[in-house]
């Protein structure tokens, strides 16, 4: 899903975006010319690869967001915002589906420990 930059006012313009078992839920709205702020919730269930024992399995997620898009370059000197980063698009355009599809690459890119490890200590006890 798209929106145009130019038609995201400073009331709050609700969206919903589904992919990979997550579902990103929020609003988005105009903070000042060009910077617009997401407000909103990611909830499913992912699958992810255990890094200590190679396995794959599900992962529930529920976490609030709050990210920043610029409309264009974002001027980090003239910030008058306390220190964040920032999403640059330079379309006119800010993709829902780009911005969610980030955020479950930037979760299987973090460290993962399954709830239980199977490892040899466990078999042995049995």
């Amino acid at each position: 899903m798209q929106i145009q930059t130019r038609k995201i006012s400073s009331a709050p313009k609700a969206f919903e975006v589904c992919a990979h078992g997550l579902r990103l839920k929020g609003e988005l709205y105009a903070k000042e010319r060009g910077l617009f702020c997401l407000e909103a919730r990611l909830e499913g269930e992912i699958e992810l690869i255990c890094d200590r024992s190679g396995e794959a399995f599900m992962q529930a997620i529920d976490e609030a967001l709050v990210l920043y898009i610029s409309d264009g370059f974002w001027d980090t000197q003239s910030q008058r915002f306390e220190a964040f980063d920032v999403i640059e698009c330079f379309d006119g355009f800010i993709d829902l589906d780009s911005i969610l599809q980030s955020e479950i690459e930037s979760i299987k890119l973090d460290y993962h420990y399954k709830g239980e490890y199977h490892g040899s200590a466990k078999e042995t006890s049995q």
